[in-house]
């Protein structure tokens, strides 16, 4: 180009400023270059957005000049990009992505670009809570174990389970589980006394299943023994069941029920039932019956006499 030089500084930012020297030689000349930022403008506000839980919800600003760096924040803290939240810039646009939104991230949403800044409200409402499938009504057998369920409307809602008018909590036999919005409880080992009624709350709604336990099946392992005794020598009857017993078997001499009292002993030993009948007589004479459900076992009782 002749004589002439030329230097041109492309895209010019603040940190340009200062004094540029063309030396040529003998010859050098000297100017100043004073950069000054661009006035940036808000020419896209954010707004306010109200939606449910498990939206998305999408933010945008736009200022008046390009590529100039932004950040996000929520309730006053800078917000991090995520697996779930997303910030990118386009131009002069700025996004904030935020997927799968919950209650708790209601709060006030500001984009801060250099000097200026706005912000907007994020109202995030719960997804109504209600029982999509109730609990059904159960029979099980004893020691078996037992399976109630229902599904709700929400995945991150909670419930109460209980049993009657008690909260049932977690223990060595009774599992509460949660995977999405199935929800179960499990007994282990269930037993006669945990028949009843259970029922599930949530939120406003509840329902309600019974649960029935069937005795397990009991069966006579050693039967009764016909006695002979000398009156009034004791009189003693052993039997043995398949499985220990919670209630109380009744005992019977000639269809009349024994009760324990000082001439009358009950013992139960696991498996294992005793009776004991002291000061005998000879009007004692009959049939000695043991029913625990529907095992049943029976003996002869004689007593003789001296006379």
């Amino acid at each position: 180009m002749g004589r002439k030089r030329f230097l041109q500084i492309m895209k010019c930012h603040v940190s340009d400023s200062g004094i540029y020297t063309c030396d040529a030689g003998d010859a050098t000349t000297s100017c100043t270059v004073e950069v000054y930022e661009r006035e940036l403008l808000i020419l896209q506000a954010l707004e306010d957005l109200d939606i449910q839980e498990d939206q998305n919800a999408v933010f945008v600003c736009e200022i008046s000049v390009e590529d100039v760096p932004g950040e996000w924040y929520k309730n006053g803290e800078k917000i991090q990009p995520t697996s779930t939240i997303k910030i990118r810039q386009e131009g002069t646009k700025h996004f904030l992505l935020m997927c799968n939104v919950r209650a708790e991230d209601s709060g006030e949403i500001k984009f801060v670009g250099r000097n200026v800044e706005c912000a907007a409200y994020l109202e995030v409402e719960e997804l109504p809570v209600s029982i999509v499938k109730p609990l059904q009504d159960k029979t099980a057998l004893e020691k078996s174990r037992v399976l109630l369920d229902c599904t709700v409307s929400n995945p991150r809602c909670s419930i109460r389970w209980y049993k009657g008018i008690n909260v049932i909590l977690p223990s060595e036999r009774f599992e509460i589980c949660s995977e999405g919005c199935y929800r179960k409880l499990i007994i282990e080992q269930v037993a006669l006394d945990d028949e009843g009624t259970y029922s599930v709350q949530v939120g406003e709604y509840t329902c309600s299943a019974k649960l029935t336990v069937e005795a397990e099946s009991l069966l006579m392992v050693r039967e009764l023994k016909d006695v002979d005794v000398m009156a009034p020598d004791e009189a003693c009857f052993e039997c043995e069941v398949s499985v220990p017993v919670l209630k109380s078997p009744v005992w019977s001499l000639n269809g009349e029920p024994l009760q324990s009292s000082s001439q009358v002993r009950l013992e139960k030993m696991g498996t294992v039932h005793r009776l004991t009948l002291r000061q005998t007589s000879t009007d004692m004479n009959g049939v000695v019956e043991f029913t625990s459900g529907k095992a049943k076992s029976r003996a002869q009782l004689r007593v003789l006499s001296d006379a």
